[in-house]
């Protein structure tokens, strides 16, 4: 069936695409009933690849059974012929990459930073209470909706793992720049790898640079088992900021606190507790925001 008819069988109007993949195509569309807006990934399934199909129902599994302010919703899914089309929510304001680079070019506040990052590590302790790793956290995956995008909303779990059965992995996946070292060196990896990942991203929100770049894959993977940064100007940010960014980037898994005890932390407590008690209110997040 001709994809623009697959859509209308199911009352949607595509309005533009959002992204491009090897297996298929993300649209935003227009929910004819309502007139509301949906974030569709339209997937061929490649049948020459075996698991592809169940990696497909890894994600609809994952997503299906998530419920969380912080976490982008699952509205349905469609297998039709030889695809599976995937209906989840739209965050309105882009993502935390484009926030950073493109709307805020100088450093930002460490309120905001922190407005946002506790939002996210919310979401991330939902994901983990329900044995499930994300496995590509990054400042394009953390998405912004809401009136003034003051609400984070974790996504793409397209490649995320459940844990039920195994609670450690060692496959190799997840975008590079935020690979955890047991991952570059093949050991089994668990949550502690998302961890890691959000180490990279405080640092980069404090920075606006990677924690580990490198022109090469080898020389990435160099400087990301030698685990050593850069501080974070000390001169804007508070102490107890590089210190949380220290423990996080452990090259030792177990050294890394888990998403509790970060929540604990001095310097992100009262923050969490605010963005806690008003999680996905856009009114509220967004009076507390404007204080800043």
């Amino acid at each position: 069936m001709d994809f623009i008819k697959r859509f209308k069988k199911h009352n949607l109007k595509i309005l533009k695409t959002i992204g491009k993949g090897t297996y298929g195509n993300v649209y935003l569309c227009e929910k004819q009933k309502d007139n509301t807006l949906t974030i569709v990934k339209d997937i061929e399934l490649n049948i020459k690849l075996q698991d592809h199909k169940q990696d497909i129902a890894n994600e609809v599994k994952i997503l299906s059974k998530m419920n969380h302010p912080n976490i982008i919703k699952f509205y349905y899914c469609y297998y039709i012929d030889n695809n599976v089309m995937i209906s989840m929510e739209y965050a309105t304001s882009g993502n935390l990459a484009e926030y950073m680079y493109q709307w805020c070019p100088k450093l930002i506040k460490q309120q905001m930073i922190l407005f946002y990052f506790c939002q996210v590590l919310l979401g991330v302790n939902y994901i983990h209470q329900l044995d499930i790793i994300h496995r590509d956290l990054k400042a394009e995956n953390i998405l912004l909706t809401g009136k003034k995008g003051v609400i984070v909303k974790i996504g793409d779990f397209g490649i995320s793992k459940m844990l039920a059965s195994a609670k450690k992995t060692s496959t190799v996946i997840g975008t590079p720049y935020y690979l955890a070292p047991e991952l570059c060196e093949g050991k089994p990896y668990d949550t502690k790898s998302d961890i890691w990942a959000l180490g990279c991203l405080l640092y980069e929100m404090c920075t606006h640079k990677r924690a580990f770049e490198s022109e090469t894959l080898v020389g990435l993977i160099k400087a990301i088992t030698s685990g050593s940064v850069h501080p974070i100007d000390l001169t804007i940010y508070d102490r107890g900021l590089q210190d949380l960014i220290d423990s996080m980037l452990s090259i030792l898994p177990d050294k890394r606190p888990t998403i509790k005890e970060l929540i604990g932390r001095r310097i992100l407590l009262p923050m969490t507790y605010s963005v806690c008690l008003d999680a996905g209110n856009d009114e509220l997040l967004s009076i507390m925001f404007e204080k800043f």
